[in-house]
């Protein structure tokens, strides 16, 4: 649970833990609110009002928060609808409660402001497609490409599915991540249907001259595995053809086509 991970003492748990039903409203849209909402289990989906019609903005999930906006502005007023997809426990959190959260654990201090982030970059970047004056249905197209460049790719044995990795630099493995709209290189999503794989969980780097190597990234991950063995958070480790590296539940297999 994203309590566990952020360190946040039984007692304080149970007394900001919420349950709602699924299909329950959390808030409306347009209402007052001073709370906001961290995923404990269960899924919530944001809802937005368009030209009369309510459409769905974000699916959230074990480790999302939202309704954060209410604790920022001065006369808070809920910009969308919040609503329970499946039963869902959570921590509601006003002003106070977050003070506390943040000043006891630095590790909660560190997802929100990641998670942050990740917002204002997607936030950015539509932003600069509006700027310019195109949906990004209005750019021209990407000239067509006749193949992927790579030599090494991990595959996933069991369906039979295999990822390129870059030829040059980093590759992310790791989940999409429905707030921001972000997708990792090496999406397990179709893999990991329990959601053991977190979403920034861990890269392959290419150096060149054939060099392959692992790092798990997030230290709040189920762990990296390479040939069974687990990697410690931050560390590099080589990667050879025919080594499986495992990232949480998902097993894939090295396999380098040329060298």
């Amino acid at each position: 649970m994203v309590a566990d991970n952020v360190g946040v003492k039984s007692k304080l748990l149970q007394k900001l833990q919420v349950v709602f039903a699924s299909g329950e409203t959390i808030f409306q849209e347009g209402e007052a609110g001073c709370e906001m909402f961290w995923i404990l289990a269960g899924q919530v989906e944001i809802l937005r009002r368009v030209r009369g019609v309510e459409e769905r903005v974000a699916l959230l999930e074990k480790g999302d928060f939202f309704g954060e906006m209410a604790l920022l502005e001065e006369y808070p007023e809920r910009s969308a609808t919040a609503r329970a997809v499946s039963d869902v426990v959570a921590l509601k959190l006003n002003k106070t409660d977050v003070k506390t959260l943040l000043t006891r654990s630095s590790d909660a201090a560190m997802q929100m402001m990641a998670k942050l982030s990740e917002r204002l970059r997607e936030a950015n970047r539509r932003l600069e497609l509006l700027a310019a004056g195109s949906s990004g249905q209005e750019l021209p197209p990407l000239p067509a490409s006749q193949g992927i460049e790579g030599w090494a790719v991990l595959v996933h044995d069991p369906s039979g599915r295999f990822f390129p990795l870059r030829p040059v630099g980093d590759t992310s493995i790791g989940r999409h991540d429905p707030v921001t709209g972000v997708t990792p290189d090496a999406d397990l999503s179709a893999l990991d249907i329990d959601r053991t794989v977190s979403r920034r969980h861990a890269i392959v780097r290419s150096v060149g001259h054939g060099e392959l190597w692992v790092c798990e990234i997030n230290p709040n991950s189920n762990g990296t595995f390479l040939n069974g063995e687990r990697l410690e958070t931050g560390q590099h480790y080589p990667l050879r053809h025919g080594d499986t590296v495992q990232f949480a539940l998902v097993p894939l297999r090295v396999a380098v086509l040329r060298h």
